[in-house]
């Protein structure tokens, strides 16, 4: 018989038909060989080596509180970190072999944790799997350090600090403030009694010629002895929830002054020897526009009463409200220096008394014929080369509105001394009265 063949190859199809069959055989015994050498190792393993050791790394370390006095007490762990440990095993080959870290549970013991401090605690480990025979040989670490407290608040007031920040040439920063004013901070008990003070701090450097806000950098946390404390164990706002305000006020020199009263016409106010405790205060006003200087009236002193002797006290004026006087002192002291001056008595004879101001309608007279002991001040000097003759008076009547007596203060002075002025009250007796007229005189005369 003629043997088929084929077109492509000229190979006969009788021969590819039975290569075939040979390769699906070779294909078959190569599974089983396969198949009898796994049953030849398992059997090996629980015959030769029925157990062994083996050492997993990277094992997973699970903290859990749940259930736990911990949790019932309100404790929290502060410084607890995720970690993985090492472990030792033992036990049969065939169950232990193909472990990995996967199949081991690692818990953290919590039973001992009832209050509030740190605690070594140990790492306990066990099989994913509870059927096989697996013994825990060592775990590496086989304990941890967590520290235990209460988690709590505290709210407390927030201050600022700029140490970069201040006011320009002429201006003073006078007070900042924080807005929010305070803050409320989570964390474990013990570390929130530390806090003695909060500060919204603003490390940026700036200067200032009006009132600014600005939002605060950082929140620093201090305790008692102004130590800064670790900020990562508190939970609290945002630095940038908090506003500083920066209070500018201007600097200012107040010019003190006293005005002298009850002076003679052409009397020289500053051949006065006073002198001011402070003739000068320097304040600062939110009043940002002020001048640089200004003058201050602290208040009357009357001429006629300066003996040298005496001394008066004023209180410095507020001129503005909000002012702030940064001298220390709330008062002027007004003293006069005594070298080089003197006083003399006098008799003033009432031809130097003259009167002023007399409505027209009336007449007026002096009923005293002198004035004694009339105590003059001045520079030695001249006091020494005055007489009585030198010494003049003038009463004003400008006031005068009916007929009568009347007493009336006398200014005295020392013809053409500008620098003499007379100590103490002096007073003159006055008679004023209607002048006559002619119809009065010739009845008069008929009536004679």
């Amino acid at each position: 018989m003629e043997e088929v063949k084929d077109n492509a190859k000229n190979t006969p199809i009788s021969k590819k038909i039975k290569n075939i069959k040979d390769k699906g055989t070779d294909f078959s015994l190569r599974i089983l060989a396969f198949i009898i050498a796994v049953i030849s190792w398992f059997i090996m393993s629980i015959t030769q080596f029925p157990t062994i050791n083996k050492t997993i790394t990277g094992v997973h370390v699970d903290f859990n509180m749940n259930g736990t006095i911990a949790e019932d007490k309100g404790l929290e762990a502060l410084n607890y970190k995720d970690i993985t440990v090492d472990v030792e095993i033992k036990g049969m080959n065939y169950e232990i072999g193909t472990y990995t870290e996967n199949d081991l549970i690692a818990t953290v013991n919590l039973k001992d944790v009832t209050k509030e401090g740190m605690y070594t605690l140990d790492i306990d480990v066990k099989s994913n799997h509870p059927a096989d025979r697996c013994t825990i040989v060592s775990v590496s670490p086989d304990t941890i350090d967590v520290d235990f407290d209460r988690i709590t608040q505290k709210t407390i007031e927030v201050t600022a600090e700029a140490p970069l920040v201040s006011a320009e040439e002429g201006y003073t920063l006078n007070k900042t403030s924080v807005t929010p004013e305070e803050i409320t901070i989570s964390g474990p008990k013990n570390e929130l009694d530390k806090i003695d003070r909060v500060s919204a701090r603003i490390s940026k450097s700036k200067k200032l010629s009006e009132d600014k806000s600005m939002q605060a950098e950082e929140l620093v946390f201090y305790d008692a002895d102004s130590n800064k404390l670790d900020s990562s164990k508190f939970t609290a706002g945002s630095a940038s929830d908090y506003n500083v305000k920066f209070e500018i006020f201007k600097k200012k020199v107040l010019n003190l002054k006293v005005n002298i009263t009850g002076v003679p016409e052409g009397f020289d106010t500053s051949s006065i020897p006073m002198k001011l405790s402070d003739d000068k205060v320097a304040v600062i006003t939110p009043h940002l526009d002020d001048p640089d200087e200004e003058d201050i009236v602290l208040g009357d002193i009357p001429l006629s009463s300066i003996d040298l002797k005496r001394k008066f006290s004023f209180k410095i004026p507020q001129k503005n409200k909000g002012e702030v006087n940064m001298s220390g002192s709330d008062s002027i002291t007004v003293s006069f220096d005594k070298e080089g001056y003197s006083s003399a008595t006098f008799t003033l004879d009432s031809e130097n008394i003259d009167l002023v101001g007399t409505p027209a309608v009336f007449t007026s007279e002096i009923e005293n014929e002198k004035l004694p002991n009339v105590v003059l001040y001045g520079p030695t000097e001249v006091i020494e080369s005055l007489t009585d003759d030198d010494i003049h008076a003038k009463v004003s009547l400008s006031d005068i509105k009916e007929v009568g007596s009347y007493t009336k203060e006398a200014t005295v002075y020392a013809e053409g001394k500008k620098n003499v002025w007379c100590f103490g009250t002096n007073e003159v007796q006055i008679t004023v009265s209607k002048p006559k007229t002619n119809e009065s005189s010739s009845a008069d005369s008929a009536i004679s």
